[in-house]
């Protein structure tokens, strides 16, 4: 017989058509339990059942509206990324482009050294100072491995 964790007094009456009263008789008997100890037992189970549903639907939900935030959070991240990498092969490219039209020049060699220190110098003076933090954080790690 199912258990409850707190017993709260009261009475439930009901009717049910003869064949079923005579089922439900059949099946007290043949496990042994008085009529209101069945009963009592499949009320319980009935409510059990009840509890499993509206929990499973719940968590249905609960998973829709997590699949629902998931795609979003994806479809942020991705479009994130698609416009870094598109960024990354602009650069790609001018930078491709100068090095071709240096390699057509003469003396490219200090040309490019005095270019690239430049290029150096005005990257870092557009830093923030978050940004700066964050590239010395990564200059010391590359530096301790």
């Amino acid at each position: 017989m199912a258990k409850t964790g707190k017993a709260y007094p009261g009475e439930v009456r009901t009717w049910i058509a003869a064949d079923d009263l005579v089922k439900f008789k059949e099946i007290a008997r043949a496990r042994g339990l008085k009529d209101v100890e069945l009963a009592r037992e499949f009320i319980l189970n009935g409510l059990a059942v009840q509890d499993a549903d509206l929990r499973n639907r719940l968590e249905s939900e609960y998973a829709q509206q997590l699949r629902v935030s998931t795609a979003e959070i994806t479809g942020v991240i991705k479009t994130g990324v698609n416009r870094i990498c598109a960024m990354l092969a602009k650069v790609a490219v001018a930078t491709l482009a100068s090095n071709k039209y240096l390699a057509r020049l003469e003396d490219t060699e200090d040309i490019m050294k005095d270019c690239l220190g430049a290029a150096a110098k005005q990257v870092h003076a557009g830093l923030t100072d978050e940004e700066k933090a964050v590239a010395q954080s990564m200059s010391r790690r590359a530096g301790a491995s």
